[in-house]
């Protein structure tokens, strides 16, 4: 087996190995190398050793696996940070139980330590996503999905365990929106909802990962003094609606204001956004849960959301200091 970075003709031939591993539910099915270019290769930070492929030389030279790894942003989103990352150790599987898989992640491992890397995890989640983003993990970058049944079992062999989790959270938009809240009366009254289309996404490093991406920010407005008081950010998820049949929209940075948290306004801005997207005839809509905090869970369960995955990312398991006598 020969292992090597990424040229300019490969692309193509990782398209099958993505195919064949990823068929889970949080996985974008590809058909062209085009959404490559656009959610990988098109990152200006890209390196082709970034991408290291396991061949067959016995058998014509097939690629038969590849890594993907990259690092996050610094704490500004203004620069790369020395943290990598691993985002997928992809194996296909008539070649798995071999060491391929395991020799690409040392592989990847030593790319990101000869590049700076003071320390690896396993799974790209926000913001430490250099790739995947808009091809694996629905409307964010929640790490490794739960539903990726071979995956912990290889991590865990390999010397790592979870870490950070993420909840996903799905709602069907064909059942009615039955949502009652007595607070909403005077919320109404008081905040508008106004959608816009952002000019940028506010940093360096969500440029880089969101691409050409064209999401739609609604921003919750307060009538007496025009002022913002939350916001959440939308996006078509495209090649997922197919693996779904239903075409889906995803919700990300749901933000309000510290000082008017816990009055109902966070429920009242995603019951307003959750009937506009169904009037736009979404089927079905997904938000994810940072780190699963329990306001956020509270707040899925009270609007009908359904847990469907959870994400992990991954760290090194540490070998236990020697035991001095």
């Amino acid at each position: 087996m020969q292992y090597r970075p990424l040229r300019n003709d490969d692309p193509p031939k990782l398209v099958p190995i993505w195919n064949e591993c990823l068929t889970a539910r949080g996985s974008y099915p590809i058909h062209l190398t085009g959404v490559l270019d656009r959610w990988i290769f098109s990152k200006p930070y890209f390196q082709n050793d970034d991408v290291l492929l396991a061949i067959d030389d016995e058998n014509g030279g097939e690629v038969v696996g590849f890594s993907l790894s990259g690092f996050g942003p610094n704490e500004e989103r203004t620069a790369l940070e020395p943290g990598g990352v691993i985002c997928a150790v992809l194996v296909r599987p008539g070649y798995r139980r071999r060491g391929i898989g395991r020799e690409l992640m040392h592989r990847a491992e030593a790319h990101l330590r000869m590049r700076g890397a003071d320390v690896v995890v396993v799974g790209a989640q926000r913001p430490f996503n250099p790739y995947l983003f808009g091809l694996y993990g629905g409307a964010n970058s929640p790490g490794i999905l739960g539903s990726e049944p071979l995956a912990e079992p290889f991590l865990n062999a390999v010397g790592y365990t979870r870490a950070e989790e993420h909840p996903v959270y799905q709602r069907n938009l064909e059942k009615p929106l039955d949502i009652a809240d007595g607070r909403f009366i005077g919320l109404r009254r008081r905040y508008d909802i106004q959608m816009i289309r952002p000019t940028t996404s506010g940093s360096w490093w969500e440029e880089c990962v969101w691409g050409l991406l064209e999401p739609t920010e609604f921003r919750m407005i307060d009538k007496m003094t025009q002022s913002p008081v939350g916001r959440l950010v939308t996006w078509d998820l495209e090649g997922y609606s197919a693996r779904w049949h239903k075409p889906s929209v995803g919700i990300f940075d749901v933000e309000i204001r510290a000082h008017l948290r816990r009055q109902g306004l966070a429920k009242f801005l995603l019951t307003s956004v959750l009937k506009l997207l169904q009037d736009q005839f979404y089927a079905l809509v997904e938000l994810q849960v940072w780190g699963g905090d329990p306001a956020g869970v509270g707040l899925c369960n009270s609007l009908g959301f359904e847990r469907v995955d959870v994400g992990y990312r991954y760290r090194k398991i540490e070998a236990p200091a020697p035991v001095l006598a």
